[in-house]
């Protein structure tokens, strides 16, 4: 940034700089151009219809001659006595002055003068032109100008790289100090914050930023911690029961039911396969939520997947408005309408209920049911991983307390919601709202 900023300066400095010498120089050559037609008007002045000596003084130029028309020099300054014409262009009657610029001019080799040509009326020689010159101003004016110039260039380019490292680092101090507090964050101690500037600025916005990013990244380690830890002992259960069959069984083989003994391991297989399988369900929904999504009726969809379930000890009520569509992936939203439909016929008492509507641009699914219900403390903790309500745990052993899980995260995926809320009566009513597909 201070490189970029003296360069500009240095850019900005140049341009500034030229302007003022063109200026400068337009000036100057006006001023001298002044100073020639005052040497050609004096020269009129002095000899117009008078006699012209050999030899005039020229005190304001650096020469001056009288010239005949024809090319012969009548009278020349003491610089230029002896020399040819100094310029061969001849002003009009009207206006009967000229000026030009000319190099090489005689008495002058290599260098360029400014020449001014003017009518002066003649007696018995007849008109003859002054010519006077003064030498061309150089681009930069003079040495002292552009001394000043380009001291003054430098002071400001110096204040420019000077100012811009200060504030600049002054700027970015709080980034570096959040890096270092960063380079201090490891996996296994997340519990370090960047420090927050004082100052209202994007700085302050980026700490902020990294702060409640952290927070998240704090938070989602430790549900990874506690689910890996509740999965490995949930795994651990089945397999510790099994191998202790097994050894027992070796230890006694004639006497032991085989037959019995399959059917306990099969049972424990069983319950260690439904644990892998949500858990594969889980991670496949926290690492992958770009499945493609489907114009969906939500209505239809619950209709079929009711329609599907076997008879079984509780009906299943439906009352489904028809033309809700939502986008969703179908087989995941059916697996989300199984496990609500699962839970709440183990759970329910004489019924089931399912509903669908639209409200406030969102598509509404219920499923409810009166059985004991959920206490208020207790309906975000059924959503966590590996959680059990012991009544749940009595009503179905086998369970893997992945279920409602999986179902809220099935409703993240699809940009939507999963409660519990309220019954006007006895039971639980878990509510999925999705946004509306257009």
């Amino acid at each position: 940034m201070t490189m970029l900023a003296t360069m500009v300066g240095v850019v900005l400095c140049a341009i500034t700089v030229s302007l003022i010498l063109s200026h400068r120089h337009n000036h100057e050559t006006d001023h001298r151009l002044r100073h020639v037609y005052g040497a050609d008007l004096e020269l009129v002045h002095r000899f117009a219809h008078r006699p012209v000596p050999p030899v005039i003084e020229a005190e304001r130029v650096a020469a001056t001659q009288l010239v005949h028309p024809s090319g012969q020099v009548v009278s020349a300054s003491p610089r230029v006595l002896g020399q040819p014409r100094m310029a061969t262009f001849v002003p009009s009657r009207r206006p009967s002055f000229t000026d030009r610029r000319l190099c090489d001019v005689p008495g002058f080799p290599g260098r360029c003068m400014l020449v001014a040509a003017m009518w002066v009326p003649g007696s018995h020689t007849g008109d003859l032109i002054a010519y006077s010159a003064l030498p061309d101003p150089p681009w930069y004016v003079s040495e002292a100008l552009l001394a000043q110039l380009l001291a003054a260039s430098a002071i400001i380019l110096a204040i420019v790289g000077l100012t811009t490292y200060h504030l600049v680092g002054r700027t970015l101090r709080p980034v570096e100090a959040m890096t270092a507090e960063l380079a201090e964050i490891t996996a296994t101690d997340l519990g370090h914050r960047v420090p927050v500037p004082p100052h209202h600025d994007e700085i302050r916005y980026l700490a902020t930023v990294v702060n409640d990013t952290l927070e998240l990244l704090e938070a989602a380690l430790q549900r990874e911690r506690r689910f890996t830890s509740e999965a490995s002992h949930d795994l651990r259960t089945p397999i510790t029961g099994a191998r202790l069959r097994l050894e027992e069984a070796l230890m006694d083989p004639d006497v032991v039911d085989w037959p019995g003994m399959a059917k306990d391991l099969l049972n424990d297989v069983e319950r260690q396969q439904a644990i892998a399988d949500d858990i594969l369900t889980l991670a496949r929904l926290d690492a992958d939520r770009t499945a493609e999504h489907q114009r969906t009726d939500l209505a239809a969809l619950a209709r079929a997947e009711i329609g599907r379930r076997p008879a079984g000890r509780v009906p299943v009520h439906a009352d489904l408005e028809p033309e809700v569509f939502v986008a969703c992936d179908r087989l995941l939203m059916g697996r989300l309408l199984t496990n609500l439909l699962d839970n709440a016929q183990r759970h329910a008492t004489t019924a089931v209920t399912v509903a669908v509507r639209a409200e406030d641009g969102s598509g509404v699914l219920v499923v409810a049911d009166d059985g004991a219900g959920i206490a208020p403390e207790h309906r975000e903790l059924v959503f966590e991983r590996f959680a059990r309500l012991p009544e749940s745990r009595a009503r179905d052993p086998k369970g893997t307390g992945l279920g409602l899980a999986i179902c809220r995260e099935i409703a993240r995926a699809h940009h939507g919601s999963l409660t519990v809320e309220d019954l006007p009566r006895r039971g639980t009513c878990l509510v999925l709202r999705l946004p509306l597909a257009d």
